[in-house]
């Protein structure tokens, strides 16, 4: 998603995933104010940019403080707490808790996760 697939007024979603906090991750409404070349600006003058690493929106361009994520609508907001979440509960799965799933159960996850 690039800066050219957002509108001046347009309602959009800001996500701020309290990374590190123990805090729910946060989707708050906004509208955009402006659209350049290079950024989104929201009505409270936040500016976002595409980053590869994030398909589903822009990433806040700030130099400090917690970044938040764009969104043009609220379900791609969710998809990525979604994902966030899964991506987080699959790193933690040790070698221990590996172990109480069955030979094939390892095996079709490891069809489904290699490309």
């Amino acid at each position: 998603m690039t800066v050219k697939d957002f509108d001046v007024g347009q309602k959009v979603f800001i996500i701020n995933m309290y990374e590190g906090r123990n805090c729910e991750p946060e989707i708050r409404e906004a509208k955009v104010k402006a659209v350049g070349r290079k950024y989104v600006t929201i009505d409270n003058g936040n500016r976002y940019e595409h980053e590869e690493r994030f398909c589903y929106g822009l990433v806040q361009n700030t130099d400090y403080g917690e970044i938040t994520y764009l969104c043009p609508s609220r379900t791609d907001a969710n998809n990525y707490i979604e994902q966030s979440k899964l991506s987080k509960w699959l790193s933690n799965i040790t070698w221990i808790k590996c172990r109480k799933y069955t030979l094939e159960q390892l095996r079709k996850v490891k069809e489904i996760l290699v490309d």
